[in-house]
């Protein structure tokens, strides 16, 4: 199929037959509008409805990426307001097949869904599903919150759910059945995930979701603050205004570019530890009361959390998630932290006992550190910390929600250490031991801009790997049940979590069940917890 050709309820597209890094053939459509471009007036709005075209449109290259700061060159901005487009593979247009929608990760700042990091070779392989991946607005273009409904927040979501309502209406013509939709993600695609399970805006648009380390509870994947960060940021172009529709008209005149900088200027100017690497961004998700249609429609992240989940989810975490937490770590961010680990104290926490965050940081020291003064030497420590703080504890506590739900919910650790692991090659990170945040995506996509790194021997347990992450990722996808049959490949039934047991599976050279999951770190996060609730 040289020339493949699907008309959707804009128009007809013309994709490309790519063959895949595993040599199967499979068909692409690519750059696809899915709403208006969120240019002029449109920017800061909810995503609108995409134009029709007339004749045939190509969809052979992907559409621009959703501005931001390129994380392989930095300082070089990339990408405009005009990205709202996703990309659809497939291995047949007939048929009805399931769709996998993939969120991508980034700290709702950076990322898009093209094939450079996310090509879908591997899902291709012999699956049997249809790939769909997107890009949605990202720091102040997607997430500016003036507490006003000409900025309520939250855009880059609604894009999300714009682009799974084009999935509705569309993806049959792909060969993708509508009736049956898994949205996944990484990190910020992770949280984007349970942000969706949770808001009504996205009811009825997918069926399953699959949460890589990340959720709604995790400190970089919500804020409060959020008028103050936007007239800083207006502060920072020159103007010094505060009325929400001057401040929206104002922002509407700068360029895309000049916008990026200055939020990025915003993480640099902050202190190390309360800003940029340790991932307290200043756009992202927040309550959107102040919408006409909110996405989060509670008066507080917890109570939206603890509606739970109402259709299947797989959801895990790495077994060293703090591992991404070294970039940039020296004896000066180590005594940084040594000197403030109140400031580390999270913040539901401290918001409910504002007295007790010097009790709290104390006890929280004690857990992690004993006596010992903060420094590279602990670095062990400090990876179990970070990964804690940032991950686990939020991913444990939606398991916990869960729990009392009747949706199966499947929790995995995911413990596979490669010497040839990608990320902590990009990173830099290669000599730690352990499993780092984001590990699962090179196991599930061929990431072609890091092709030198990727291991491809047939034989080896990377390859091994990577099979049985394909295998049980799409198993759910069209069952609801990542291990309907177990074989020589998926050797262990994994159980759903349930009212009286936390049943995981543990993701290593072996696939190994287990229960109660990392159950010593939660009894003593139970009692730091304890010392906030004794608010007396």
């Amino acid at each position: 199929m040289s020339d493949p050709l699907v008309t959707v309820k804009q128009g007809t597209l013309r994709g490309v037959e790519i063959q895949s890094v595993l040599g199967r053939p499979f068909i692409a459509f690519r750059g696809i509008p899915y709403a208006a471009p969120p240019v002029g007036d449109l920017r800061f709005r909810d995503p609108q409805p995409a134009e029709p075209w007339i004749g045939i449109r190509d969809a052979t290259e992907e559409g621009s990426k959703c501005a931001q700061e390129s994380y392989l060159a930095k300082e070089l901005i990339v990408g405009g307001d005009d990205c709202l487009y996703l990309n659809v593979a497939t291995t047949s247009l007939t048929e009805s097949r399931p769709v996998m929608f993939l969120l991508h990760g980034g700290a709702f700042t950076l990322g898009d869904g093209g094939f450079a990091l996310f090509s879908p070779d591997y899902l291709m392989e012999s699956s049997n599903i249809v790939f769909v991946s997107i890009n949605y607005r990202l720091g102040i273009l997607g997430f500016l919150n003036l507490d006003d409904e000409v900025a309520p927040g939250n855009m880059g979501l609604k894009d999300q759910v714009a682009a799974l309502q084009w999935v509705k209406e569309n993806i049959s013509r792909f060969g993708g059945d509508p009736n049956n939709v898994t949205i996944f993600g990484g990190s910020a695609g992770a949280a984007s995930v349970h942000y969706l399970l949770l808001s009504p805006l996205a009811k009825g648009l997918f069926h399953k979701g699959i949460v890589e380390s990340g959720v709604v509870l995790n400190p970089w994947a919500n804020i409060e603050e959020t008028v103050s960060h936007a007239r800083r940021l207006v502060s920072m172009l020159g103007r010094d205004l505060t009325d929400p529709k001057e401040i929206v008209e104002f922002l509407r005149t700068v360029p895309h570019s000049e916008l990026v900088i200055a939020q990025q200027k915003m993480l640099t100017d902050g202190v190390r530890m309360k800003d940029k690497n340790f991932l307290r961004y200043h756009f992202l998700p927040t309550i959107d009361n102040k919408s006409i249609r909110p996405l989060v429609h509670t008066d507080s992240f917890e109570e939206f959390v603890n509606q739970g989940i109402d259709v299947p989810v797989i959801i895990g975490y790495a077994s060293h998630e703090g591992i991404y937490l070294l970039r940039g770590m020296n004896e000066e961010e180590y005594a940084k932290l040594d000197g403030d680990l109140e400031s580390m104290v999270p913040k539901d926490l401290a918001r409910k006992s504002p007295s007790k965050v010097k009790e709290i940081a104390r006890a929280i020291r004690n857990y992690y550190f004993g006596d010992e003064k903060i420094t590279a030497d602990l670095v062990d420590n400090f990876v179990q910390f970070s990964g804690d703080y940032y991950f686990v504890r939020g991913i444990q506590k939606v398991v916990d929600v869960q729990m009392k739900k009747k949706s199966p919910m499947y929790l995995y650790r995911f413990s596979y250490s490669s010497d040839s692991s990608l990320y902590k090659s990009i990173f830099g990170l290669q000599n730690t031991k352990g499993v780092t945040h984001a590990a699962e995506i090179e196991y599930l996509f061929h990431a072609t801009v890091f092709e030198e790194h990727i291991k491809t021997d047939l034989d080896s347990i990377e390859t091994l790997m990577r099979r049985r992450f394909v295998r049980m990722w799409t198993d759910f996808a069209k069952t609801g049940n990542p291990t309907p049959i177990v074989d020589d490949l998926i050797t262990v039934e994994w159980k759903p979590v349930n009212g009286s047991a936390k049943n995981y599976l543990d993701i290593g050279a072996e696939l190994v069940a287990g229960k109660n999951l990392d159950e010593d770190m939660l009894t003593a996060w139970k009692r730091i917890e304890a010392i906030a609730d004794d608010n007396q």
